[in-house]
């Protein structure tokens, strides 16, 4: 169970409209990208890998973000009752066009803020867009470059967990289980470059050998060859630094390969999607993860929790199955609206400032900026999950 200490309960947020701060006045000074385009509505955009390698993922971040929008209007919407307004754009997956579409978002459709979605060599390009144009913007990569440092990101606030958190939750977990050397592999990026770098540092904490390491590029599709030099080392446990599709070719490559130790994966391998797409080869497989990916397991009556399930209900009940990555678009959407109503307007300097110091319990758990930390997602959000009889649990 997440337990916080919060400047308001998740209920509000994550239902919306309860705590009012759709009521907020609007103020006299928004910015000259304040969103003032479409009839009084808030204009936001959002840049997403809706096609390339990671679509699926960047698919779940636009569903997510319709959703929670469209709930947010219909409990009273932003700055006195004015509408946000979502405009969504392919990144492709290519840093390229990620920067043309946030460009063009600014520019021309005058955007109050701007969310990325999950390539984080597509992101970090364009924080320094944000940063000379003084627009907000919320990234759901998870590189920490995307918000360090500090002093040139100060437009620049982000969501997903840090890598190495991830990987000192991992580590931990497994020096736990008596695991006492681990095979690497992970992609050739940056995303993949700093989840190794993260890995060794936590499995020295852990007095954890890394017995092998192999390295896959983002576009390949197949990785039986660093599968079977990863088994030739044998290792008690792997790691796996990879986004969908490639971990559930992984998990079915180490399969193959005859290795019967542990797998373990980082908060990118797609959630419910290595599920679908590592098909037999994910049972058992272990995974760091937000909490509410398994929030079924809490039988607790605990506000927040009431209130993860209830996201995850509407989710389910729009678009059929749940995604892991939809809490992380759900978060942005409910940070901007929360920072919206303490700047009480579109004004670039406000908003950023808001979004500084902004506190919330959201979806994915608790997050808390500071003017130190951009990239507020709490430690204790992330668990340890396995997947069993087909879905993701809690592990034991």
């Amino acid at each position: 169970m997440i337990r916080t200490r919060t400047t308001r309960a998740l209920t509000g947020v994550v239902l919306v409209g309860s705590l009012g701060l759709g009521g907020c006045a609007a103020s006299e000074d928004d910015g000259p990208a304040g969103g003032k385009s479409g009839g009084g509505e808030v204009v936001v955009g959002a840049s997403l890998e809706l096609s390339g390698p990671t679509q699926s993922i960047g698919t779940a971040y636009k569903k997510a973000l319709e959703l929670q929008v469209a709930s947010i209007n219909a409990h009273g919407g932003v700055l006195d009752g004015r509408k946000l307004k979502l405009i969504v754009k392919d990144n492709q997956t290519k840093p390229a066009q990620n920067i043309t579409n946030v460009n063009d978002l600014i520019n021309n459709e005058h955007v109050a803020a701007v969310v990325t979605g999950g390539c984080s060599a597509c992101t970090v390009p364009v924080t320094s867009i944000a940063e000379k144009r003084h627009v907000p913007l919320i990234s759901l990569a998870s590189a920490t470059a995307i918000t360090k440092p500090v002093a040139e990101r100060q437009y620049t606030f982000k969501i997903s967990p840090n890598p190495a958190q991830d990987a000192d939750v991992l580590l931990a977990a497994l020096r736990k289980k008596g695991v006492k050397s681990i095979g690497l592999l992970n992609v050739d990026n940056p995303y993949g470059q700093e989840g190794r770098a993260a890995v060794n540092a936590a499995a020295r904490k852990a007095g954890i050998e890394v017995a092998a390491t192999q390295q896959f590029g983002q576009e390949d599709k197949d990785m039986s060859v660093q599968a079977k030099r990863l088994v030739a080392a044998r290792p008690d446990a792997v790691v796996v630094w990879a986004v969908m599709p490639a971990a559930g070719i992984i998990a079915k490559n180490l399969r193959d390969a005859g290795y019967d130790g542990g797998v373990y994966l980082d908060a990118g391998a797609g959630a419910e999607l290595f599920v679908e797409g590592a098909q037999g080869a994910a049972e058992g497989v272990h995974m760091v993860f937000p909490r509410v990916l398994a929030i079924g397991d809490d039988t607790s009556g605990d506000e927040t929790v009431r209130a993860q399930k209830d996201w995850v209900e509407r989710y389910t009940a729009k678009y059929g199955n749940y995604s892991g990555f939809a809490s992380f678009g759900a978060d942005a959407a409910l940070m901007l609206r929360d920072a919206l109503g303490r700047a009480k307007g579109t004004d670039g300097p406000k908003l950023r400032d808001a979004l500084e110091t902004l506190a919330f319990d959201g979806v994915s758990g608790p997050i808390r900026n500071t003017p130190e930390e951009h990239s507020g997602l709490q430690p204790e959000a992330l668990g340890v999950l396995v997947v069993r009889d087909g879905d993701w649990h809690l592990a034991g």
